[in-house]
């Protein structure tokens, strides 16, 4: 038997599900989080350290630049505006920073430590969003238009 999104699996404990009414909004709970995320992080490149050399293959392009684009970009995708263009976009960039940590010889980039796995788990939530846009509860949604 196929299960359906509609299907609800049984709680192990039914009074700890005090979570049901919850969960319609938890993909825009994490799309929300990883804009707010992406978002501090322009603001700080903008307004505070704005330096390139994290960036690898984007080395060329001015600091400025991507933390505006992160500015702009992260409150987007916190709205679910223009989703997956702009999720699009942000995956390219994070898997360039990701890419360009740099790993002691001898070691594994799988076993570094989480500071150099956070920028492939921002990558990650933003393909995400590029396979499936803004949700329920987005501004894509509310204006009938999606990419």
């Amino acid at each position: 038997m196929l299960m359906t999104e509609s299907t609800e699996l049984p709680k192990i404990i039914p009074s700890l599900a005090w979570y049901r009414p919850f969960e319609p909004f938890a993909y825009a709970f994490i799309r929300l989080c990883t804009g707010a995320v992406i978002l501090s992080h322009g603001a700080h490149r903008l307004f505070y350290d704005a330096t390139a050399k994290e960036f690898g293959s984007l080395s060329h392009v001015p600091a400025a630049a991507i933390g505006t684009f992160e500015l702009v970009g992260g409150a987007m995708l916190a709205i679910g505006l223009l989703t997956r263009p702009v999720a699009l976009l942000l995956f390219i960039e994070w898997v360039c920073i990701a890419g360009a940590v740099p790993v002691r010889p001898g070691t594994s980039w799988l076993l570094l430590g989480a500071t150099p796995h956070y920028p492939a788990m921002v990558a990650a939530f933003c393909f995400a969003f590029v396979l499936r846009g803004g949700g329920h509860y987005s501004l894509d949604r509310m204006i009938g238009k999606e990419i």
